[in-house]
């Protein structure tokens, strides 16, 4: 990646052919190594020299891999991988929003935060460590300090605003909680495009 974006792109054509073919032949590094399809386990420094002795040699069973020379794709036998999703639906159907928080339980947070809500957002779960923890958790989960706070609109299967989440975060901040970031939840086609925490719904 590196070499293309400084405009090695015939460099770094070389070494990916080279690594993917050594992987293609079962000739694999320890920390990827799988019985069921490696034939031979061998250190990183083994593997590079392979990939070294491989350079320049055209590939038999998988396609030659090309990247443009502006850095502005990168494509394996002539096929963008990145492709535009100009004809994709992308709504913004709710926000997570991370505080860091050390003052007491889930259900004192979960309380404090729904008092702060919009009145077009509401708190609809807490988590921790991946588990929900808020409403309903289960007391003996170990809590860290940081804590994702999901909202979502008020009326299901609406969207949201940009808008509503800046007012979400000036209201949250105004009442002494510090947010370390925040993560927009889209439906993509009306498909979910975001994940569910462990005991979510």
């Amino acid at each position: 990646m590196m070499l293309v974006h400084i405009g090695q792109t015939n460099t770094a054509e070389e070494f990916t052919t080279a690594g993917c073919a050594r992987l293609k032949m079962a000739f694999t590094p320890t920390d990827i190594f799988d019985e069921s399809v490696s034939k031979q386990k061998v250190g990183t420094k083994e593997f590079a020299e392979a990939v070294v002795n491989h350079l320049g040699k055209k590939p038999h069973t998988l396609k030659a891999v090309t990247y443009k020379s502006n850095g502005g794709g990168e494509t394996f036998g002539g096929e963008t991988i990145v492709k535009e999703r100009s004809d994709t639906k992308k709504d913004l159907v709710g926000v997570d929003v991370f505080v860091d928080w050390t003052k007491g339980s889930p259900n004192n947070l979960g309380a404090a935060l729904s008092s702060v809500a919009s009145g077009d957002l509401k708190l609809v779960m807490i988590s921790n460590r991946g588990v929900k923890v808020w409403p309903g958790g289960n007391s003996e989960t170990f809590c860290s300090d940081n804590w994702r706070c999901r909202f979502m609109p008020q009326t299901s299967g609406a969207t949201i605003t940009h808008e509503q989440i800046i007012d979400l975060l000036t209201r949250i901040a105004g009442a002494g909680f510090d947010f370390i970031k925040t993560e927009n939840l889209c439906n993509f086609d009306g498909e979910r495009g975001y994940s569910l925490d462990q005991g979510a719904e």
